[in-house]
């Protein structure tokens, strides 16, 4: 009796799970017929973004960044032995960074361009322009970010702009904390504090760069300003 009474309920356990089953199937068949139509128009949504970005993808941006990488190289010839007149404005025949810049925007040798232009708006004098620049461009390496707003920092104290000036040393020097880069800015936004009249700031800046990087040259000289600071405070 015990035998059968198990298979008994078993079969009932089986015969409950199947009901469930079918009830649940029955509840989604359900479902599905009465939001047939947002259900698929939400799937075709879905199929034309994915659809639209592959599109995009590799008919329109792929070819647009091979135009672009082929633009660049003329310009960057030109900056590279420092004709930077001909590296911003082209030569007549081949684009200029200025241009690449604009017809490219939103690609990666556009964003270069904008990095060339910048730079070589800065040399050539141009120093609203090479802000300009230099601040649609943008990018994650920590030795070009320190680049970017160091070349800022030197248009706006070009510009007798100290207060931003100083700001972007400050920013060129945390980018890339090493030996090359950071006790160089760290030196020019102490210089320019001290210019602008800011003498204990200066100060501390300048004892900040002995401390943290005392075999640079920049340093180095941090350590004569600083003797030189602290004697007038006397």
């Amino acid at each position: 009796m015990a035998k059968n009474k198990s298979k008994g309920t078993e079969h009932d356990i089986l015969e409950d799970g199947n009901a469930k089953l079918t009830g649940i199937f029955s509840n989604a068949e359900y479902f599905f017929e009465q939001y047939r139509n947002i259900i698929l128009g939400a799937i075709a949504v879905v199929v034309l973004a994915i659809g639209g970005w592959w599109a995009y993808t590799n008919m329109v941006k792929g070819p647009k960044e091979t135009k672009a990488k082929d633009a660049i190289i003329y310009a960057q010839k030109y900056f590279e032995v420092d004709s930077m007149s001909l590296a911003l404005k082209g030569d007549g025949t081949h684009l200029g960074f200025e241009a690449v810049a604009k017809q490219y925007s939103g690609t990666a040798a556009g964003n270069r361009a904008a990095f060339g232009a910048g730079v070589a708006s800065l040399k050539l004098g141009k120093f609203a322009e090479a802000i300009k620049y230099l601040e649609s461009f943008k990018t994650e390496d920590p030795l070009l970010n320190s680049r970017k707003f160091g070349c800022m920092a030197d248009a706006y104290a070009e510009q007798n702009q100290m207060d931003k000036a100083i700001e972007n040393y400050k920013k060129a020097a945390d980018a890339a904390d090493n030996e090359l880069t950071a006790p160089t800015y760290l030196y020019r936004a102490a210089l320019a504090l001290e210019l602008k009249g800011s003498k204990k700031d200066a100060l501390e800046l300048y004892k900040k760069l002995n401390k943290n990087y005392p075999n640079s040259q920049e340093g180095m000289a941090a350590e004569i300003s600083v003797a030189k600071l602290e004697a007038e405070t006397l």
